[in-house]
Parts: C-alpha cells; sequence; structure tokens
C-alpha cells in the first residue's frame, strides 16, 4: 500500500534515473505498476516504457499548434528535462520563463504524469490508498516504506560516494558540471544500508544540480567525533533558490526520511540570501564502532518511539518487527541491548527470550522485556536483564539502560 504523496516522489525520482538502467531494475515503483506481457523485457526497461508513454500522453491533441503555447509547456518541460538531459538555463531559454515559472509548470507536469501511472497502478498494491482518506489528528505519515527492513553493515563512505559519482557522472557533464570529489583515504567505517546510503547519496546529487548556478559541484567528507560527515557543496541559482520551498517536492524528501530511519542526519544550509554563495548539503553519518539497540515490536509506531527517546544516547536504533528474524539478526548485529514486545504475532516475546538466552551468540545480550501485563518475576525467570511495563516514557527507559551501564555520559532526557 502507498500513498498518492509517496508514489508521486517515486515518479519524480524513475524520471530522474530515467537513463540508468541499474537504478530503474531495482527502483521500487516498478512493484506497484502492471508487469510487462514480454518476458523478455527486464523490469528496468519496462519501467522506462511506462514513464515515457506517460510523458508522451502529455502531448497536445493538435500537434500543429504552436509549441511555444501553454499547453505544450508540461510535455517540453519533461522531454526536456528527463529524455534529453537538457540544463535548467537551458530549459528556461527555450521556453522563455523565468526560474519560478519553469519550477510551477515542472510540478503540475510531474504531478500530470504521477496521475496517469496512478490510474495503471495494480489495485492489490495500491488498492485503498486511492482512497487518499486524511490521516487522523496526531497519526504520522504512512510513506509506504516502513516495511523496508534496513541491514546496517560497516561501509566505506568514500568508496560508495565514488561508486555514486561514477553512476551520475553522465547526467552532470550533460549540464556541464563538474562533479569535484574530496573524500579523505582514511575516512573512517560508518554503519548504514548500502542501498539506501547510495540512494541518499544520489538524491543529494540530484538536487544540488537541480539548483546549482555554476561549473562545479564539490563533494567532501571528514570525521567529526562519533560521526562521519558527507558534504556537497554548489553555487545556487538565485531564481531557482527563491522558489525552493513553492512548488514541487525535492529529492531532499527522500533524502531527510531515509537519513532518519538510518540513524543519520541531514541539514541544508542555503546562503542568507537567494544567489548570494554556496548551498551547502550535510549528512553526519554514526561511525561503524557505534552501539546498537535492538527494539523488537511489531508496531512501527513503537519503533519511532523507541528511535525518538534514544535519540541522544550514544545508541543507534534498528527495528525488527518479525519476530523469526530477531535471532538471526541479533547474532549478527550484536547489539548492546535488546528492547522486547511480548505481544508479538506467530511468535510471543517469552518464547524469542528463550530463544535468545539458549543460543551461545545471542545469550550475553541483555534484554529488556516491555509488557502491558505486569510480569516482571517472570521476565527475570527467563533471563531478561530488565523489565518495563508499558506504556513506557523515555524516562524510564533511559533509567533501564542507565542500570545496565549502556548510556554515556552528559545523555539527557527531553
Amino acid at each position: 500500500m502507498i500513498d498518492r504523496a509517496e508514489f508521486e516522489r517515486l515518479v519524480k525520482d524513475g524520471l530522474t534515473n530515467i537513463h540508468n538502467y541499474a537504478a530503474l531494475e531495482t527502483h521500487p515503483l516498478v512493484s506497484y505498476l502492471p508487469p510487462s506481457a514480454d518476458q523478455q523485457t527486464s523490469r528496468g526497461e519496462h519501467l522506462r516504457q511506462l514513464l515515457l508513454r506517460a510523458v508522451n500522453k502529455l502531448q497536445p491533441p493538435d500537434r500543429m499548434s504552436s509549441m511555444v503555447s501553454i499547453e505544450w509547456r508540461p510535455y517540453l518541460i519533461l522531454k526536456g528535462r528527463y529524455v534529453d538531459g537538457l540544463s535548467l538555463p537551458d530549459l528556461k531559454s527555450q521556453l522563455s520563463l523565468s526560474g519560478r515559472q519553469l519550477r510551477r509548470e515542472h510540478g503540475r507536469a510531474l504531478k500530470a504524469v504521477a496521475t496517469l501511472l496512478w490510474d495503471q497502478t495494480r489495485p492489490d498494491e495500491a488498492g485503498s490508498a486511492k482512497k487518499e482518506t486524511p490521516p487522523e489528528a496526531g497519526e504520522e505519515w504512512d510513506n509506504g516504506f516502513d516495511a523496508f527492513e534496513i541491514t546496517p553493515e560497516s561501509l566505506d563512505l568514500a568508496e560508495v560516494a565514488q561508486e555514486v559519482a561514477g553512476i551520475f557522472q553522465q547526467r552532470a557533464q550533460s549540464e556541464a558540471v563538474e562533479l569535484r570529489l574530496d573524500l579523505p583515504p582514511e575516512l573512517p567505517p560508518v554503519l548504514a544500508d548500502r542501498i539506501i546510503l547510495r540512494q541518499i547519496i544520489l538524491s543529494l546529487f540530484s538536487y544540488a544540480l537541480h539548483i546549482h548556478a555554476g561549473q562545479t559541484i564539490t563533494v567532501g567528507a571528514g570525521a567529526e567525533g562519533e560521526q562521519v560527515i558527507f558534504r556537497i557543496q554548489t553555487q545556487v541559482d538565485e531564481e531557482i533558490a527563491a522558489s525552493i520551498d513553492e512548488d514541487e517536492e525535492t529529492p531532499l524528501e527522500f533524502a531527510r526520511y531515509w537519513s532518519q530511519r538510518l540513524g543519520a542526519t541531514f541539514q541544508e544550509l542555503l546562503p542568507p540570501e537567494p544567489g548570494a554563495g554556496l548551498s551547502e548539503l550535510i549528512l553526519s553519518l554514526p561511525r561503524a564502532g557505534q552501539g546498537v539497540a535492538l527494539i523488537v515490536d511489531d508496531q512501527e509506531t513503537a519503533i519511532r518511539m523507541f528511535r525518538r527517546y534514544l535519540s541522544q544516547t550514544n545508541l543507534k536504533v534498528m527495528g525488527v518487527k518479525e519476530a523469526n528474524q530477531v535471532l538471526p539478526l541479533a547474532r549478527q548485529w550484536q547489539p548492546q541491548v535488546i528492547t522486547l514486545d511480548v505481544m508479538m504475532p506467530t511468535m510471543d516475546g517469552w518464547e524469542i527470550l528463550q530463544n535468545l538466552q539458549t543460543d551461545p551468540e545471542t545469550q550475553h545480550i541483555p534484554v529488556i522485556v516491555c509488557s502491558v501485563w505486569d510480569e516482571p518475576e517472570l521476565a527475570f525467570s527467563l533471563g531478561a536483564a530488565d523489565f518495563l511495563k508499558k506504556p513506557i516514557t523515555q524516562k524510564s527507559l533511559l533509567e533501564a539502560l542507565a542500570r545496565l551501564k549502556l548510556t554515556g555520559p552528559g545523555r539527557r532526557a527531553e
């Protein structure tokens, strides 16, 4: 299930990568659209064809009308930007538009293409999302990606950035922009999911190219304390920066969402005034040596709550919603602590706790049992290190971690 807003983001990302077959082959958008009737056609090529057809449908019925007329703009903007790889200055010049007008028309064109593709979505995949019922007050937005399981590993950030830069190089060259990499050879490894990190960096490159006004995009990195900092700098286009908050969603929405899922932080630093200087995109990633808190709960909202509660500690939160994944992931990640919900589907928390305690690779990991039932004695008898009765507060959680000597000095509750 996916909502309309996230579907539009996927369409934009698919168009951005329309000449990148590797990215299209694994793009999540293909899962929501009808499969190809030709089994010889790859997933990436099928998605590319669907995107191109949708763009071509924006051509006005009267092909003899003037191509400088308003009705041609949506088609010409999308074809020029994504199919032909024209730069924004070239598009503005060709269509005689200001930067603000170009972004406004670009946003409308993207929504039109997304609507055409939305009508083709599979009922079993998008189904009830088409009702577009607004969330209840206080309900957190679900963008359809919560089910994606993150697999963190120790990664060489410079190596990943160089790989993505290689993918992006052709698009940058088409806009006469140089990607200048200044990556130290001995950066500390970062803890992240490789696929997601690649997509975040690709999104940041796309955004930098979208707003640039100069000839160079500079990429750098460095270590600061427990974080490894990745930076992208580019000169800002004055007109585009002036309208950046008024029109369509940008690749930064993708970067912000997935950065949070990775336990990283992201910020954009714009110059004081549009066109007055450099824009800087900063991604702060945890070092690979940072401790992990494995949160076992079948509710995504609970995992988000724990992530918020532990945001100011030295622990990186990783969530697991499937009971049968807890033991293998605990073996792989060797977390500093596990919080365990009792009411899990298919296998309750007591059985999971017993499995953890009888496995030589995980029996040393402290487990905090979290339950609506007040049964601390049972939890301790099965080997739990601590017990917390739901609803759990940040204060009670941090106190439990302090008893286990797992919170660092100077950490504080909200």
